[in-house]
């Protein structure tokens, strides 16, 4: 079996299932049928409880329909606008166990939303395009990495393989290295092998090594997901802003 082009099966299959149709206006749920008056959780409600209630409304009670990894689950309502994106909501949970285990027992869970929405800007500088919540409506709420990156969408997975399954993402980054530079692969793991024994000067002395890596990784990301936001949206409510001009 060929080898994914993004972090994992799971990703590669949910993509295709939010992209945009071409339309003026697409509106886009994962799952098929999923309300924003369902999704919503208030922040009285037990973690549990709002997914099993998700689940049994519209996944027949089978949480395999919106998994990602067998401990995560997504549920996702997005615009686009002309193969733009205009509004994201992504729901996560990521759970100590496996998700069938969780809707049944209960257990350790973590909640994530990505927010990405130009209508709803909240107090100076809260909202930034775009945004994580780790907790319902709470603040705080984090800027997703990303830079002028206008591939949200994806940059947030990312951001959830690289801290919840990073083998799986590492498995990933090394062969989207290697297809690029097949003879470079001891490149790769210098980097990779810096990190893991905290050898912070070899990335200072590699820091060109390192900005092409990432830039491989940026563009192959970009390329196989090519639907995005407008990256430059995101700088205008960058704070505080540390860029030379």
């Amino acid at each position: 079996m060929a080898e994914s082009d993004f972090f994992s099966y799971g990703v590669e299959q949910f993509l295709p299932q939010i992209q945009p149709r071409g339309g003026p206006i697409d509106h886009v749920v994962f799952p098929q049928n999923l309300t924003a008056q369902d999704a919503r959780r208030n922040q009285k409600e037990p973690l549990h409880d709002w997914f099993v209630r998700l689940i049994s409304l519209h996944c027949n009670k089978d949480p395999n329909r919106v998994e990602l990894e067998e401990n995560i689950a997504i549920f996702a309502q997005l615009r686009w606008s002309n193969y733009k994106l205009r509004y994201a909501n992504i729901q996560t949970i990521i759970t100590g166990c496996d998700l069938v285990d969780y809707l049944n027992q209960g257990g350790d869970a973590t909640y994530l939303r990505l927010d990405f929405d130009d209508q709803s800007l909240g107090a100076p500088f809260t909202h930034p395009l775009a945004h994580i919540h780790v907790e319902g409506e709470s603040n705080p709420r984090f800027a997703l990495e990303g830079g002028d990156s206008g591939n949200i969408i994806v940059d947030y997975l990312e951001f959830i393989y690289r801290n919840y399954a990073p083998s799986m993402w590492y498995s990933w980054a090394k062969r989207t290295w290697n297809g690029r530079f097949p003879n470079r692969t001891e490149a790769f793991d210098t980097i990779i092998n810096a990190f893991k024994d905290s050898q912070f000067q070899i990335l200072q002395n590699e820091s060109l090594l390192l900005a092409q890596i990432k830039q491989v990784l940026r563009q192959h990301k970009d390329k196989t997901f090519p639907f995005h936001m407008n990256g430059k949206d995101r700088v205008v409510l960058e704070y505080p802003l540390a860029r030379q001009e």
